[in-house]
C-alpha cells in the first residue's frame, strides 16, 4: 500500500467524523435559532469558525482558506482541502523509506529540477442522471464510491471545477487505452450532466469546446487522446453515448475522425480487430471494442456487428494512428 494511501486511511475517518460533527452542530444551531429567534444562522463557514478556530489559525493551511469563505458546499470543500494538505505532507516525506535494499548514500541530495506531471489524455463522461446536484453528492462523499471527476458540466453551461488538472481523479476505473492501464494517472475527467438518452444541451457542447480549447493549449495534448469513457472501457461503458457529437469536435482538432471512404480500397489481409488495437481499443473482449467504436465513430448504437463499412472504416483511421 503507498504511503498516500495509507494516510488517506488516517485520514478520512477523522474527516468523516468532523463532518458529522459540522451537520450536528449546524442543526442545533439552526434549531436555537428558529425557536428563539434571538440567534442568526449565517451559513456553514460561520459555524465552522466556532468549532475549528484552530484549523483558521494555521494561515499557511489550504484548509484555512476554504473556512474564510461561505457556501453551501463549505463542508465538503474543507474535506478537498485537508485531503490536499495530507498529500503536500506526503511529498515532505521524502525520500520515504522502503525495503529496495539500495545502497543509499548517507546524505541525500534532492533535486531543484521539477515540474508537476501533467494530463495527456481528456477522458470525455455522461453522469447518466438528469442533474447535476446528485453528480457533486456523490463526488463528495468520502465514504461512497470514491467516484469523481475534474470537470462537471451541467444542462445550462455552468462547469464545476471540482479537481486541480494536475491531481488524480477517480473517473476510468480499470480501463485501457493503448499500453495505458491506468488512465486516472494520465488524463482530466469531464462529465456532462445528460441520462444518457438525450441531445447535449448547445450551452453544454459550447462550454465543452472552449475547455477543451484550454486544456489541449496548456497540457500539449494531442488531436487523438481526446475520448470517451466508453472507449477506454468497453465492457463496462457507453458514456458519452452515440448521441454525443464526436465528429463536429475533431473539426475543431479533439480526436480524430474518418474521411470519406467511398474511394478506399481495404487489403485482403487487413486484420480489422488488429486496426481497432492500433488505434488504441482493448480487444479482448472482440464484441466490445466493435460496438465501442461504432457508438464513437459512427454514433451507432446498435452493438457489436461487423460489416465491410465498418471495416472500411476502421481501416481508414487505422491509418490514421499509423
Amino acid at each position: 500500500m503507498s504511503a498516500t494511501s495509507k494516510l488517506s486511511k488516517r485520514v478520512l475517518p477523522f474527516l468523516c467524523c468532523y463532518l458529522l460533527a459540522f451537520n450536528a452542530d449546524a442543526q442545533q444551531q439552526s434549531e436555537k435559532t428558529t425557536t428563539t429567534g434571538k440567534e442568526t444562522f449565517k451559513g456553514p463557514a460561520d459555524i465552522l469558525k466556532n468549532i475549528a478556530d484552530d484549523e483558521i489559525a494555521k494561515k499557511d493551511s489550504a484548509s484555512a482558506i476554504v473556512l474564510k469563505t461561505a457556501s453551501k458546499y463549505t463542508a465538503v470543500n474543507l474535506i478537498h482541502y485537508k485531503m490536499i494538505d495530507s498529500m503536500a505532507g506526503v511529498i515532505l516525506q521524502y525520500p520515504l523509506q522502503d525495503s529496495a535494499g539500495l545502497p543509499y548514500a548517507a546524505d541525500w541530495v534532492g533535486t531543484s529540477n521539477m515540474g508537476l506531471r501533467r494530463p495527456n489524455y481528456v477522458i470525455i463522461h455522461h453522469t447518466a442522471t438528469d442533474g447535476h446536484e446528485e453528480v457533486i453528492q456523490e463526488f463528495t462523499n468520502p465514504g461512497g464510491r470514491e467516484a469523481s471527476s475534474h470537470y462537471l458540466i451541467c444542462k445550462d453551461g455552468t462547469v464545476y471545477h471540482m479537481l486541480n488538472d494536475l491531481l488524480r481523479s477517480h473517473h476510468a476505473g480499470e480501463s485501457k487505452w493503448g499500453n495505458n492501464t491506468d488512465l486516472n494517472s494520465s488524463s482530466v475527467g469531464i462529465e456532462i450532466v445528460n441520462n444518457g438518452n438525450q441531445p447535449f444541451t448547445e450551452e453544454q457542447l459550447s462550454s465543452l469546446t472552449i475547455l477543451l480549447g484550454r486544456l489541449k493549449a496548456a497540457y500539449k495534448i494531442p488531436d487523438a487522446n481526446f475520448i470517451g469513457h466508453g472507449d477506454i472501457a468497453p465492457t463496462r461503458k457507453v458514456d458519452p453515448g452515440p448521441q454525443f457529437p464526436w465528429k463536429q469536435l475533431s473539426e475543431k482538432g479533439y480526436g480524430l475522425w474518418w474521411n470519406d471512404t467511398t474511394n478506399v480500397q481495404v487489403p485482403d489481409n487487413f486484420d480489422y480487430l488488429e486496426g481497432l488495437r492500433i488505434i488504441g481499443y482493448d480487444v479482448s473482449y472482440p464484441v466490445s471494442a466493435v460496438a465501442a467504436f461504432k457508438r464513437h465513430f459512427m454514433q451507432d448504437g446498435s452493438g457489436g456487428s461487423m460489416n465491410a463499412e465498418i471495416r472500411k472504416i476502421i481501416y481508414a483511421l487505422y491509418r490514421k494512428y499509423l
